[in-house]
């Protein structure tokens, strides 16, 4: 067995070790069978899952997992109190067995450790690895990182499987301005589904009101999706079996469908930039997933205008609005955050709606209209900025 560490926003673990529980019957043995390995358990700490599983497993949670950063496969874990010993054990781990490349980039982190001059621990990695890179020449030049991890005495080496950070599936790049990480989008559409049946989500239409380029309904509409149209590190490794290096591997996925959550996607914009960018994103993702006839559409329309809808379906609302004076540009003259949710309630008769707002300071009088309830009140933080993510339903009649 080996052990893989995947990172996360801090708050975010347990929905992620979900997200592993439940992608785990997709992923595949080497001969392209499903795999029959029992889920192993799972240790959670701040900012991330530690799982141990074989190899070819724990690489694929590269395809499924939406709310991770990166997938780290641990090296090695080690007590070192001196530089020597950092060197000799550095020069132990089998690198030439692994690695085509000596593209290296070493990323290190200390805290409590004797050993606390972060390049000085650089330095010995490089040279120790420099040992062995000779054995490395003539394969695949690929850029891979490596990353070293000191708490107190306890050291541990990691080798980055990941590459880009996740949350670059290969469909959203076309960005508008403060663009949401796809990673804390995914998080968001999981908490608004909650505990809801698939048959209940197949009846729902999403909205994003302020939809800006995309982001929440293409992940909506991709979550259930694997992600096999950009590169890992992992696939130039010598460890990595030859199924997953073929251009045809994700045919093996039998369990996999244009399967979608909700019944359709609908997103809202008053910017001309922003929606083009949103139907390019569409079309990338229409591309590269089997998501060819979903139900999305993106239009020109302002949330505070005009007449309320008169939906087909039961609707949800989603959004992640603009902060500060980018406010204004949806056409409110004068604005509040209730406002904001009243309007969503009342122009789509929302069955729920869910923002992500300013921290609790900007939002704490912030009430439900008559005959909703608050369901969830999640904090977290969005590029270094406290949030606080809301969701209300109607009450039960």
């Amino acid at each position: 067995m080996q052990s893989f560490y995947l990172s996360c926003n801090p708050g975010f673990e347990e929905g992620l070790a979900q997200e592993i529980r439940e992608c785990w019957p997709w992923l595949i043995e080497i001969n392209g069978q499903p795999q029959q390995n029992p889920l192993p358990e799972m240790f959670l700490d701040k900012g991330g899952v530690l799982i141990q599983t074989p190899f070819a497993v724990g690489v694929q949670l590269n395809f499924f997992v939406k709310t991770a950063h990166r997938v780290l496969w641990r090296l090695a874990e080690f007590k070192v109190r001196d530089f020597p010993k950092l060197y000799e054990r550095i020069q132990k781990i089998p690198w030439a067995q692994i690695l085509t490349s000596d593209t290296v980039e070493w990323k290190v982190a200390a805290s409590k450790s004797r050993l606390n001059h972060e390049k000085r621990i650089e330095e010995t990695c490089q040279e120790a690895f420099a040992k062995v890179a000779g054995r490395l020449q003539g394969g695949v030049q690929a850029s891979q990182t490596v990353y070293v991890r000191l708490h107190g005495d306890l050291c541990s080496i990691s080798l980055d499987t990941s590459g880009e950070n996740l949350h670059k599936r290969g469909w959203g790049v076309m960005k508008g301005e403060a663009p949401l990480r796809e990673t804390l989008a995914a998080y968001m559409v999981r908490e608004l589904i909650g505990e809801a049946s698939p048959g209940k989500l197949r009846e729902v239409t999403l909205v994003d009101p302020m939809c800006g380029s995309g982001t929440l309904l293409l992940e909506a509409a991709s979550l259930w999706q694997p992600v096999f149209s950009r590169e890992f590190p992992f696939l130039t490794w010598k460890t990595t079996p030859k199924i997953f290096k073929s251009p045809l591997f994700a045919k093996n996925y039998k369990l996999l469908s244009a399967a979608t959550p909700f019944h359709s996607y609908r997103g809202y914009d008053v910017n001309d930039k922003v929606l083009a960018a949103a139907r390019e994103n569409q079309t990338l993702l229409q591309e590269r997933t089997q998501l060819k006839e979903i139900d999305l559409e993106f239009a020109k329309e302002d949330l505070f205008k005009g007449p309320r809808k008169n939906p087909e379906r039961p609707v949800w609302c989603l959004s992640n609005p603009p902060y500060g004076e980018r406010l204004y540009v949806q056409g409110a003259e004068v604005f509040s955050y209730q406002d904001l949710l009243n309007r969503m309630i009342e122009k789509f008769q929302a069955e729920k709606v869910a923002l992500l707002l300013p921290h609790k300071s900007l939002v704490k009088n912030l009430k439900p209209a008559p005959g909703y309830r608050k369901l969830k009140e999640i904090p977290f933080t969005n590029g270094g900025l406290e949030v606080l993510f809301l969701i209300y339903a109607q009450e039960l009649s």
